[in-house]
């Protein structure tokens, strides 16, 4: 693994002609060697259907996490070339597993399409990582009204690596994908932007919901979208497909959408909903492009309404003010009846009658 250089020197005048053939082996028995593995959704495609185009990095059983992988895809009408993400977003389903992924849907013609992926070193952050336990994680459970709480969840270092950070180049050939339906002549936008999968929410001490996401594309992952569609409800089940239009709407008219891949926030604040301690309101959205091509309805993220309360130190510096008003009204009062009672006879008719 890492950089290696061979050099010749020519001791004759004249040119010559040499043949190389390199031949690697692992160094140790016990150091596994970096392994690319690439294949695509299908090896046979019938337009419109997107094609998804995968490069599994790992060194071991462990996944390589941080590469830049790109992807080539060869047609008798020339080649493109597409980055692979490992983000969780898009034609990627589990972020930094080291599976890379992305849609591809730029078929010009009928025929076979070639598939070369090239992987190197990113950045000085390709690594190797621990896989992650994708388990259901539950704190405790209620049994006949009493709450029993399970041990903490394992915490796990995610900046501990198992293997040192290395140099790599890697080129391999997939299968070859054929493609059938394309209409000659060229064809309308027919793909609308892939679903956002990460959508989060949280109510912040500023009464705001601040929201995050990873923008989808034009055409699935690739490109940028042209608008958004967001809609709230404190019920869950209005933001499922079939009831999502007449949901609560969030007014994005002043987002203007990144492009794809690039994290997205928004901060938004709403006078519609009553602020109680445990309220749960529930986000959705879904990505329009400039065809109107509407994408799937996201993720349902959920934020809870925390009213914070005020701790000890809050309350008896409350009731120690209440008391010094007290005091000083009272003494203000006493002081006035004094000076009454001390004034002159006519005044203390006065305040007779």
């Amino acid at each position: 693994l890492g950089d290696w250089t061979y050099m010749l020197h020519n001791a004759y005048p004249k040119a010559q002609t040499l043949s190389i053939i390199v031949t690697s082996q692992p160094a140790s028995a016990t150091v596994p060697p970096l392994n690319v593995k690439p294949y695509s959704s299908t090896d046979n495609s019938v337009f419109p259907s997107p094609v998804i185009i995968y490069a599994e990095l790992s060194q071991g059983f462990l996944p390589f996490v941080g590469a830049n992988v790109i992807a080539k895809i060869r047609s008798s009408s020339g080649t493109e070339e597409i980055e692979l993400w490992d983000n969780g977003s898009g034609a990627d389903v589990i972020k930094h597993d080291g599976i890379y992924s992305r849609y591809f849907t730029s078929f010009k013609e009928n025929g076979k399409y070639s598939i070369k992926v090239c992987a190197h070193r990113k950045d000085k952050i390709a690594r190797q990582v621990l896989r992650e336990n994708l388990a259901l994680y539950l704190p405790g459970y209620i049994e006949n009204g009493t709450i029993h709480m399970n041990p903490p969840k394992p915490t796990v270092d995610k900046t501990k690596l198992t293997g040192g950070m290395f140099n790599f180049n890697r080129t391999v050939v997939a299968s070859s994908v054929a493609v059938t339906g394309v209409p000659p002549g060229g064809y309308q936008d027919i793909y609308p932007p892939c679903r956002i999968a990460d959508l989060e929410v949280l109510f912040n001490l500023n009464d705001e919901f601040s929201l995050s996401w990873t923008a989808p594309g034009d055409d699935y992952d690739n490109g940028t979208a042209e608008s958004y569609e967001m809609k709230m409800s404190e019920n869950p089940l209005d933001l499922q497909d079939a009831n999502f239009h007449s949901a609560l709407s969030v007014n994005l008219s002043d987002l203007k959408p990144e492009v794809a891949g690039v994290k997205q926030n928004f901060q938004y604040k709403t006078k519609n909903f009553t602020k109680e301690n445990g309220t749960e309101v529930f986000f959705a959205i879904r990505a329009i492009d400039d065809s109107k091509n509407v994408g799937q309805v996201s993720n349902i993220a959920k934020a809870v309404v925390l009213v914070p309360s005020l701790s000890k130190a809050s309350i008896v510096a409350i009731i120690c003010g209440i008391l010094m008003i007290t005091c000083i009204l009272i003494s203000i009062a006493f002081c006035s009846l004094h000076n009454l009672s001390s004034g002159t006879p006519e005044a203390r008719n006065t305040l007779d009658l």
